[in-house]
């Protein structure tokens, strides 16, 4: 993450100790569906507006997500945050 925000302008080494999360043990899986497809989004006229949806089931498949409508869930509302968060400034 680190390297798309200083791709953007943002100067400085990684600080991965103070910005690195650890997760709780019933939202890892999750996180790393969300990891593995947060590059997968739809656009309009070159603005994010959403994440690809067949992707997150794709991944959990793969994963073998057993609750997938919540790890689904899980994964939109990360998306949603970090897409309205200001990360939407199109290519």
């Amino acid at each position: 993450m680190w390297r798309e925000r200083n791709a953007r302008g943002i100067e400085g080494e990684p600080d991965c100790q103070n910005c690195r999360v650890d997760l709780f043990e019933e939202n890892e899986e999750a996180g790393a569906i969300y990891m593995m497809t947060r590059g997968q989004v739809v656009t309009v006229m070159n603005r994010v507006v959403d994440i690809n949806f067949q992707s997150i089931k794709v991944a959990m498949d793969l994963c073998g997500v057993r609750n997938q409508r919540q790890c689904f869930e899980k994964v939109r509302r990360v998306f949603y945050h970090f897409l309205n968060e200001g990360g939407n400034e199109g290519s």
